[in-house]
């Protein structure tokens, strides 16, 4: 398969690189900074620019079979600003994918529901969400709205916070928020999940959570 990645120099997008190119795919890892990815094998291609750029981000996806953003939802485009580049990427790379009769997309979501987080410690979720994220939340609702008047086969992966552990496979993702949360969850496992659900056209239309903490049944 053909894939596209966005913000292929994060640490998600780092790892997606390697379990895609492992997995024998080719891929185009899109980046806003030269330099940040080593130099690369014969099957990744790197286009170095940015994500509100639709020439740019059009020309990355034209022959993509998945496209995957993996800007962290918490990232800003500009200091002390409330501009957040998973938000304005994701704009740019629905409308061009639409444009293009494009179909698979996967981003990336801060979980920014009360009624999501299950028992979750009460003071953490305050903070999270009604005071860091706050301004995300706003801002994510237009991406909500863009894939949900798409025809495009999208997942919106949901996470509370991410961790630099890579505790690979003590991770569990469900959609039943009766449960209760770790809220944090390894960049490692978030990459693996969404390689995972790439490869096996998962949750389509669906935004599922993930966290490093297995749900109780």
């Amino acid at each position: 398969m053909n894939v596209t990645i966005f913000g292929a120099n994060s640490s998600i997008g780092k790892h997606l690189i390697n379990l895609f190119i492992k997995g024998g795919h080719k891929v185009i890892a899109f980046v806003n900074k030269p330099g940040s990815i080593k130099l690369p094998p014969s099957n990744l291609k790197i286009i170095v620019g940015h994500a509100y750029d639709h020439a740019l981000v059009r020309s990355a996806i034209e022959d993509a079979d998945i496209v995957i953003n993996a800007f962290k939802p918490d990232f800003k485009i500009f200091k002390n600003t409330n501009y957040y580049i998973n938000n304005i990427s994701n704009k740019t790379i629905i409308e061009e994918m639409v444009r293009l009769n494009k179909k698979r997309f996967i981003t990336l979501s801060r979980l920014t529901n009360s009624s999501d987080t299950g028992n979750i410690n009460p003071f953490i979720w305050t903070f999270l969400n009604k005071i860091q994220y706050k301004s995300y939340k706003d801002e994510f609702k237009s991406t909500l709205e863009l894939l949900q008047k798409s025809d495009l086969d999208w997942t919106v992966l949901r996470i509370i916070r991410t961790a630099p552990s890579r505790k690979k496979g003590q991770y569990s993702y469900y959609k039943d928020q009766n449960i209760k949360l770790s809220p944090f969850v390894s960049n490692y496992n978030i990459a693996c999940f969404l390689y995972d659900i790439s490869i096996k056209n998962l949750f389509i239309n669906e935004m599922p959570i993930i966290s490093n903490k297995k749900s109780k049944k």
